[in-house]
């Protein structure tokens, strides 16, 4: 029996989608660009693994990512843009809908300065799989977030009638897939970066810089590496930043 074209996968609950679509797509039941949407998740996981809160009415999906090219002007650069391919794919879909989405680097979506939305991938044995949480109904009370968060949550505020999580993740995936192959035909690295930078929270601005077992400092961000990483401008010199969090000042 052939596979249907688009798979979607609901589920009442589970611990994470993530998990849940790694499973399915090893099973052979997902193929690229399918996806597990969860009512509720049980460990729903953020940036560095912090908990996701995951509320029932906003959007968890994990969908199955299709491998980049390996040729081209791409070869060199797929595997580390990948977080980055990411965001750019969901923001330029999420743009009909009537948002202006910036990206927090490295994977956090930012509307009107507050977090809606964050991505998590992971990539195991060849398997690609993209975590995506958006509040669309609910997000945190600002009392309630951590103390060392570094934007307030937010929600999208979707105008009724749109259809519930289900029909945005439908949404999404059909012009994630669009944009995403439009990408690679278009785009070559350094345009995707330039694309990417635009749409840049902070762009310009001075962060204060956290990187994980280093002292903390102020910088500027002017921009992103070959690599995806984050340049800043630290004391008159450019270092680039890989793994860290930045807060705005």
């Amino acid at each position: 029996m052939p596979k249907p074209e688009q798979v979607i996968v609901v589920v009442e609950e589970c611990g994470t989608t993530m998990e849940t679509a790694r499973l399915l797509a090893e099973a052979g039941v997902l193929g690229a660009w399918d996806a597990v949407v969860a009512v509720r998740q049980r460990g729903g996981r953020g940036q560095l693994r912090r908990p996701w809160i995951s509320s029932p009415g906003n959007l968890h999906v994990s969908m199955v990512m299709p491998a980049p090219p390996l040729d081209g002007p791409w070869r060199e650069a797929s595997a580390d843009l990948l977080p980055l391919i990411a965001g750019y794919v969901f923001v330029e879909a999420l743009e009909p809908l009537g948002f202006r989405i910036e990206i927090k680097w490295p994977n956090d979506l930012l509307r009107n300065g507050r977090k809606v939305g964050g991505m998590l991938i992971e990539e195991r044995n060849g398997l690609v799989v993209l975590g995506l949480g958006l509040n669309v109904v609910e997000s945190p009370a600002d009392g309630l977030m951590r103390e060392d968060h570094s934007v307030s949550a937010g929600i999208l505020g979707i105008a009724a009638p749109w259809g519930g999580p289900l029909a945005l993740c439908e949404v999404l995936v059909n012009r994630g897939r669009n944009v995403y192959a439009t990408l690679f035909d278009e785009l070559e690295p350094a345009r995707f970066l330039s694309a990417v930078t635009s749409r840049l929270a902070w762009h310009g601005r001075r962060v204060h810089v956290t990187e994980e077992g280093q002292d903390s400092y102020q910088a500027e961000i002017t921009g992103l590496s070959p690599k995806g990483g984050l340049v800043l401008r630290r004391a008159g010199r450019e270092v680039v930043l890989y793994s860290g969090s930045i807060i705005p000042l």
